[in-house]
């Protein structure tokens, strides 16, 4: 077990609790920063994500605040996104040596961090009012497409689970109850993470240390950060993390030079 990793998840889970902004945003950077080969924190990350979205997705499911009407629209371009994504990420492996590979996947993880600092400062500003039960003449092809963005996104770089699906969610079906969109975010996470994460297995991407260090570092983050939650002006926090968003994802676009 190594503690950095402890950190790590500790951090995510503290930041995950207290803003609900996604884990991968900050998870996987930070383990790129920590000398973890950007393709194995990619993988380690979704094994880390998908098992704390199953916890979340199950208490949604037992209240009964998943919008399946939404779900399964979100699923129908997200699901084979996910698919694509891997292959796209197999060939990447197949056809550049690992310099190469490594300076296309930050690059990547660059550019949806870009996106989800964007999606972060738009979120609370999007998600007031929003109290309607049900949803009527949902576009399915709007929130097909959606699906198919972020699928690709997470399969490829593991961020945008949390951090893209829910603030577009609010522009396309603003008709849904926040709660209930919150739900069915958690939910198409699991769609989306189970064939990433499998795809990067048969990769070698996925480090279970590393995912185990992470889960044991996250348990006490989450109360820390819940214990903040009534604390602590969010808007700060919020905006300051998108902030910190832009500023890695800018030091992640600078070029690596190997000796």
């Amino acid at each position: 077990m190594n503690l950095s990793y402890v950190v790590v998840g500790f951090i995510v889970g503290a930041c995950t609790a207290y803003s609900g902004v996604g884990a991968g945003a900050i998870t996987t950077p930070l383990l790129i920063f920590l000398g973890v080969t950007t393709s194995k924190a990619i993988g380690s990350d979704l094994l880390f994500a998908l098992g704390t979205r199953l916890v979340a997705m199950i208490a949604h499911v037992q209240k009964r605040t998943v919008q399946v009407s939404v779900l399964w629209r979100l699923s129908l371009g997200g699901f084979p996104a996910a698919i694509i994504g891997v292959i796209l990420s197999a060939q990447l492996h197949k056809m550049l040596d690992i310099h190469q590979l490594e300076s296309i996947l930050r690059l990547a993880v660059a550019a949806a961090l870009m996106v989800s600092a964007a999606g972060i400062i738009f979120n609370r500003r999007l998600a007031r009012d929003q109290t309607s039960e049900t949803a009527t003449e949902l576009p399915t092809l709007r929130l097909a497409a959606i699906g198919f963005f972020v699928g690709l996104t997470v399969s490829i770089t593991s961020i945008g689970a949390g951090s893209l699906t829910l603030p577009l969610l609010l522009l396309a079906a603003p008709v849904v109850a926040l709660r209930r969109l919150v739900g069915t975010d958690l939910a198409f996470a699991v769609v989306v993470l189970v064939p990433s994460l499998i795809g990067h297995w048969q990769l070698g991407d996925v480090n279970p240390s590393i995912a185990g260090s992470l889960l044991l570092g996250s348990i006490p983050g989450v109360f820390v950060g819940s214990h903040f939650v009534t604390r602590l002006p969010e808007r700060w926090f919020r905006g300051a993390l998108a902030g910190v968003l832009v500023v890695v994802a800018l030091a992640l676009s600078i070029p690596v030079h190997h000796a």
